[in-house]
């Protein structure tokens, strides 16, 4: 007999959810810039499926730590956060293939240099910081960018 596994509510969509509802800090308002900020807004929209630690998990989104998606190029991890995700991701030795919703409708370009910002001094292994001229750059040229980003276009992104 086939076992029916019980439906899990996918923890990203449950962040969304509290980030856009629940947040304790004003997502278009951060408390301040910096890794503070960055550490609160990462605890508000990332790691209840990144994990803390960036760890990820084994069936669900992906590390983050020393992540070539966090230590690559800017312009790539600000499109995932502005638009979000969706394909075959491989990091490291895994590979996941889920989607991760973008936040560009309420993180202001402050708020995402933050928060990426601190990822990627946590997770980075001193990758540069992310300033706030670059998101709002990205955003503006993305401008009319209606769906999830696919890995095989943002690969093509230098």
């Amino acid at each position: 007999m086939k076992r029916i596994r019980p439906f899990k509510f996918p923890a990203c969509l449950l962040i969304l959810l509290y980030g856009l509802f629940g947040c304790r800090i004003s997502p278009k308002n951060p408390p301040t810039q910096g890794e503070d900020s960055g550490r609160i807004l990462f605890g508000d929209y990332c790691a209840a499926c990144h994990q803390t630690d960036g760890s990820g998990t084994v069936e669900g989104p992906p590390p983050l730590v020393d992540s070539d998606w966090v230590k690559g190029p800017e312009s790539r991890i600000i499109r995932v956060v502005l638009h979000g995700v969706r394909g075959l991701i491989r990091v490291g030795e895994g590979s996941y293939n889920l989607e991760m919703p973008g936040f560009g409708a309420v993180l202001s370009d402050e708020a995402i240099a933050s928060l990426l910002s601190y990822v990627r001094a946590q997770f980075g292994k001193s990758s540069p910081g992310i300033e706030s001229q670059d998101v709002k750059r990205i955003r503006a040229a993305t401008v009319d960018r209606t769906d999830y980003w696919t890995v095989d276009e943002l690969l093509k992104i230098p």
